[in-house]
């Protein structure tokens, strides 16, 4: 019982806090800096995964589309039988310009060309202005849904022009089913 009335501080004086709760107000400050330092890097990471599996989905389609001469555009107004050679122009203007820019929601109006492979899988695409500092004013919208995969993307390393003249009708016959 001795020194419990030591204890006792008088009105006027309080008690500096504890180290321990400097410590953890530091730490979950610390733990909120470091989460939303990581949510653009995770972000990121998860749309490189989700391209490769795109690209995956597109190079499967695209070669089924080769073979069987199935891949439709609707371009123009105009239904378009695009052949497997610039099925392929496509393709590699995906696979090699890499994942571009992470969409947003896609643009309201109709796209500037579909894609239809077959009844497996469908590819829209619009022109759309980029933003940002330098490069290129104009990009390529993205959208394509299969059985294996959902995906959107900007493609802002080359822009709608290079895309239409694979599908332009001088390059493909008109679809007759």
């Amino acid at each position: 019982m001795s020194g419990m009335y030591d204890q006792i501080l008088p009105q006027e004086q309080h008690r500096a806090k504890s180290g321990k709760v400097k410590l953890g107000l530091i730490v979950a400050l610390a733990v909120v800096v470091l989460v939303l330092c990581m949510v653009p890097m995770v972000r990121i990471l998860a749309h490189q995964y989700h391209y490769k599996q795109f690209v995956s989905s597109l190079s499967e389609q695209t070669t089924r589309a080769y073979y069987k001469e199935n891949l439709r555009a609707e371009v123009d107004g105009a239904s378009l039988r695009i052949t497997g050679d610039n099925a392929y122009v496509i393709y590699n203007a995906m696979s090699a310009l890499g994942a571009g820019q992470i969409a947003g929601a896609p643009p309201q109006e109709e796209p500037d060309a579909r894609l239809h492979y077959g009844t497996f899988a469908t590819m829209d695409l619009w022109d759309v202005p980029l933003s940002g500092d330098g490069g290129r004013s104009r990009g390529v919208y993205v959208e394509f849904h299969s059985n294996e995969v959902d995906f959107s993307y900007i493609l802002n390393r080359t822009d709608m022009d290079y895309l239409m003249g694979a599908l332009s009708p001088e390059k493909n016959t008109l679809w007759e089913e």
